[in-house]
């Protein structure tokens, strides 16, 4: 069977790896045949960008951290190892997503139980995960500005591009993984109380700082003082920006 896979044209390959419904079919594919294989070394970018969008809720989101990120580690890459650097991008791209997940999922597991958010049976939606996602790749984002001197002149562009509806999502993450006590992510190495995430978390509640005298009239009507990220509390985000601009 292996050796009927040659006479497949590589373009009809790439093709039935773009169309994957996920990175784990991806993954299976490339480790059918030696073809499968090399096809995925050689088009990890146009697979990527054709599976990613299926399975990224923040994929711009995903993507700016990834670029941040290689900003952050200054490489230099020559022509010949352009094609490493995607396939280092993907498995980047896909842990920093695994990253995310578990951090979305721990907060889920968190709200549910908790009395004052009374949310009985009702499940917490994917669009209020997927908004603590997005806070989630900003703040990851913040804090690798914040933690490489040479990109300490990109803090003030980040946040100039934060509404305040986003910078409350930010302070409300922060104010929760600064009292979450449980921190443990197992192998993905994550410990969202050590010095770098810390450092994000100072400016983020420094950025803050002016915006929150037109949060606390919203708070009472919150769960458990929340509201930038469940669907029932958008009304009081939108009420909360509207002051904002006009400065009650």
């Amino acid at each position: 069977m292996p050796a009927s896979f040659s006479t497949i044209p590589p373009e009809l390959i790439c093709q039935v790896f773009e169309s994957a419904d996920d990175f784990t079919v991806v993954s299976a594919l490339a480790q059918t045949a030696r073809i499968f294989y090399r096809v995925w070394r050689e088009n990890p970018t146009s697979i990527c960008q054709a599976v990613a969008p299926r399975i990224f809720s923040n994929l711009p989101d995903a993507e700016r951290l990834l670029d941040i990120q290689e900003e952050a580690e200054a490489v230099s890459l020559s022509q010949d190892n352009r094609e490493q650097k995607s396939i280092n991008r993907a498995k980047r791209l896909l842990f920093n997503a695994r990253c995310a997940s578990a951090v979305s999922n721990t907060w889920v597991g968190w709200i549910q139980p908790q009395p004052l958010f009374d949310l009985g049976e009702t499940p917490v939606s994917p669009s209020e995960i997927a908004r603590f996602q997005h806070a989630f790749y900003c703040l990851w984002t913040i804090a690798v500005i914040e933690n490489t001197p040479h990109l300490h002149d990109q803090v003030s562009a980040f946040f100039d591009e934060c509404s305040p509806r986003e910078l409350c999502g930010l302070n409300e993450l922060v104010d929760w993984a600064v009292s979450f006590n449980e921190n443990d992510f197992g192998s993905l190495g994550l410990d969202l109380h050590n010095k770098f995430w810390k450092a994000g978390y100072n400016l983020v509640a420094e950025r803050f700082m002016p915006y929150k005298k037109y949060q606390s009239g919203f708070n009472a009507w919150s769960p458990g003082h929340y509201f930038a990220f469940f669907n029932d509390t958008q009304q009081y985000l939108d009420l909360f920006e509207e002051n904002c601009r006009e400065g009650y």
